[in-house]
């Protein structure tokens, strides 16, 4: 499970650098275009760049998809924001329960949720037809992120939940 789990995350790191790279472009270029074409306007050029309007819905999406696929990443290396004043204090044992715990509210939230839910989203998107307003893409494709995102948060926290059944190697204080 580790060893399935460790590469799912360096795949997922690696697209996810990708996908924030592109990003960068995409807004560079958002900015840029707008740039040009004030500048043009602004001395009294003939406008041969329009500001591009294909890519604020572009960045738009790849944030989302960013978002959902980093929240996993995240999950995985243990690096989600948390509260734990009270759960320092509790005993190896205990932080093995609240783990478990966690893991399987997580892993609940992610199937019902986002898979289960993510799903009937992209077939009712398909099912109309919805097409984005500017890229005129299939929704059902922008959407596929969330179910994609929910298996595999589901995956890192089933992995989370079976190392919270795991006796530590050694009890601490």
């Amino acid at each position: 499970m580790k060893r399935l789990c460790d590469s799912v995350q360096a795949t997922l790191g690696r697209a996810l650098m990708v996908l924030v790279g592109v990003m960068t472009l995409t807004v560079a270029w958002q900015v840029s275009s707008r740039l040009l074409a004030r500048l043009c306007l602004a001395m009294d050029w003939p406008v041969f760049i329009q500001p591009s309007r294909w890519t604020e819905e572009l960045a738009g999406f790849q944030l989302a998809w960013v978002a959902l696929l980093g929240a996993a990443w995240v999950l995985r290396e243990g690096a989600h924001p948390g509260l734990d004043l009270a759960y320092r204090e509790l005993g190896p044992r205990l932080r093995r329960g609240v783990d478990a715990l966690v893991a399987i509210l997580v892993g609940l939230f992610s199937v019902v949720v986002l898979v289960y839910g993510g799903l009937r989203l992209v077939f009712m998107t398909r099912e109309l037809g919805q097409r984005t307003a500017a890229l005129n893409w299939p929704m059902a494709a922008v959407y596929s992120v969330v179910p994609v995102a929910g298996m595999l948060l589901a995956l890192f926290a089933l992995e989370s939940f079976l190392q919270a059944l795991q006796p530590p190697s050694e009890e601490g204080p």
